[in-house]
């Protein structure tokens, strides 16, 4: 066949026109059939045909899960976030209140969740003065400008696609610890609590170059979300103080003499002791009458003393 020979959807049949052509692993699909599949779906290329039939229904029958879906709660401002408390469930949409099930997005149950992270990229750009002919200079030390980025990692038990990534801002945030930043931070671990209700108990951030970073613990609940315990779900907040137990004091060691030990020079007296008895012969010769006894310390016979 030639490069530009017709080619027909093995999903649907269709005519596939020019740069329409979406290769599969084993035939071609549509465009219009392309956009039916997951937002999170990546690995087409080497999918059979029968593999994305099996989806697309998968996704029909996920229309009519969305039709009893009813959110209560939404995070993020380009892509966001709908949670469902009553269904369990949420889906990641990036359209607004209103208009976020044109697309059909996938409805996740909360229990398929198995890890959620929050991802803070930092970036730097280095602030320039000016120098004595007009050019830029660099500061001595540099001074450098830092803007950061939140995104939500999402890892899911799905056929289909098994992480999702969400970005919560929709344009930098310059600073660590402004209003800003500390909006989102907040926001982060209000999504966390919800999507994985009392499984996230002091989880980690990371802050993107290799470093986890703890919430602000004093930060309150405000911004219009949802507190992570209006439905019953334990605060994150309200960590348990290691030092409420009674503990040994790791600093106070054990005196190894406080402990009663036999003193290695104090030695035993002998003559304490009382005198070893020495054990007597039971046959011996009285010497007065000669006659013999058997043991006894008298003589049977004469009451001569035994000697020795």
């Amino acid at each position: 066949m030639g490069l530009f020979d017709k080619k027909y959807c093995d999903i649907c049949g269709d005519k596939i026109g020019l740069l329409g052509n979406r290769k599969l692993e084993d035939g071609n699909m549509c465009k219009d059939c392309a956009k039916k599949l997951s937002p999170f779906f990546s690995d087409r290329r080497s999918s059979t045909v029968d593999e994305i039939k099996q989806q697309l229904a998968y996704r029909e029958q996920n229309k009519q899960i969305l039709a009893g879906f009813s959110p209560m709660l939404n995070f993020g401002e380009d892509d966001k976030i709908y949670i469902d408390p009553m269904k369990q469930s949420f889906v990641v949409s990036s359209r607004n209140p209103g208009s976020w099930s044109d697309e059909n997005p996938d409805v996740i149950p909360l229990s398929s969740v198995t890890n959620c992270n929050l991802r803070v990229d930092e970036d730097r750009e280095e602030i320039y003065t000016q120098g004595k002919d007009g050019e830029e200079v660099s500061y001595n030390p540099p001074r450098y400008k830092f803007t950061y980025n939140f995104y939500i990692d999402i890892n899911v038990n799905n056929p289909y696609f098994d992480e999702i990534t969400v970005r919560l801002n929709d344009s930098d945030i310059e600073g660590m610890g402004t209003m800003e930043y500390n909006r989102y931070q907040q926001m982060a671990q209000n999504v966390i609590n919800n999507l994985m209700p009392g499984r996230n108990a002091g989880m980690p951030m990371n802050n993107g170059m290799g470093m986890n970073m703890g919430m602000n613990n004093s930060m309150p609940v405000n911004q219009g979300y949802t507190p992570a315990n209006a439905y019953g779900q334990p605060n994150p907040y309200a960590q348990q103080n290691p030092y409420g137990q009674p503990q040994a004091n790791p600093y106070v060691q054990q005196n190894p003499y406080a402990q009663q030990q036999a003193n290695p020079y104090a030695q035993q007296n002998q003559y304490n002791q009382p005198p070893v008895q020495q054990p007597i012969s039971q046959n011996w010769v009285c010497p007065s009458c000669q006659a013999n006894n058997d043991g006894g310390r008298f003589c049977a016979f004469c009451g001569t003393p035994r000697n020795g």
